[in-house]
């Protein structure tokens, strides 16, 4: 528990219930997670808040109403008193009728069961829907959470960060707060009445720290995406051999025959007519005895 902020709520509300106080501190890192973590932005807040719980006295819409008051909260249903006499202290009734048909309700029952819940009154079914889409959390189905914490809590900055009221916080615009919160300016004056008070509590300057959310409630880290498969490369396609073309060895270019002398010549000439008279030897030696 967050036990600084616990105190300083009690001092913003003295009367406040203590179950409730103690499901702000318990879940007091919400809040940092909404950026609700500085003096003024905890002010509107908290201003907001103790209007839609009465001073952090409870989690759900009081639907108990006279014909009167019914009349001035909802004067676009009821044009008189007496036009809202058949639903005077009957909350069930008077839910169906101010809240069935719209807001996201189109079921028999959806009025009741979706009336404001949690610390800034989420209502209507679409704003319930809102919230399981943000958290997970089965709230259409399970209304109830909404008026338990953490789901209390978890609405109230969900809706608040929707609407991007911190921005209008930081500006202190206190009418647009009021508007972005109830879709109108009921409870401006009160809403005043309360950022006064809390900015005894919450001073411009005031440090504000809160603690780190419990291992259950933190974030899931982003799932790791596990890595490609390792390639085995593909063996490489063998390289041909590259043609080195052949180099021819050139023949030796015959030598030009140089000029034979008279002695070889002579030589030459005797080897053929040896060889012709060896050839024609029968032939001249029968001519030789027919002469003599």
């Amino acid at each position: 528990m967050d036990r600084t902020l616990a105190s300083q709520l009690a001092q913003l509300c003295p009367k406040a219930s203590k179950a409730i106080i103690a499901g702000i501190a318990d879940n007091a890192h919400l809040l940092d997670q909404a950026g609700i973590n500085t003096p003024i932005r905890l002010r509107h807040f908290f201003a907001r808040v103790c209007i839609e719980t009465g001073g952090l006295g409870s989690l759900e819409e009081n639907l108990n109403y006279t014909a009167k008051r019914a009349s001035e909260v909802w004067p676009s249903r009821f044009a008189t008193s007496a036009a809202a006499k058949p639903f005077a202290n009957a909350p069930v009734k008077l839910a169906e009728k101010v809240y069935g048909g719209r807001l996201g309700n189109f079921k028999p029952g959806d009025g009741w069961a979706y009336r404001g819940s949690g610390l800034l009154q989420n209502t209507g079914r679409e704003n319930f829907e809102e919230v399981e889409a943000a958290t997970g959390l089965p709230v259409t189905a399970n209304p109830e959470l909404l008026r338990t914490f953490p789901g209390a809590l978890r609405a109230a900055t969900i809706y608040w960060t929707k609407r991007n009221i911190n921005a209008l916080a930081d500006r202190n615009d206190t009418t647009s707060v009021c508007k972005a919160v109830n879709g109108g300016t009921i409870g401006l004056a009160d809403q005043r009445t309360w950022l006064a008070k809390a900015a005894k509590v919450w001073p411009d300057g005031a440090v504000i720290s809160f603690p780190a959310a419990p291992a259950s409630q933190a974030a899931s880290p982003a799932p790791v995406q596990p890595a490609p498969p390792r390639q085995t490369p593909a063996p490489a396609a063998p390289v041909p051999p590259v043609a080195v073309p052949e180099v021819s060895t050139p023949s030796p270019t015959p030598s030009t025959p140089k000029s034979v002398g008279k002695p070889t010549a002579a030589v030459g000439l005797l080897a053929i007519l040896g060889t012709t008279i060896a050839m024609r030897w029968n032939e001249i030696t029968t001519w030789v005895h027919s002469f003599f």
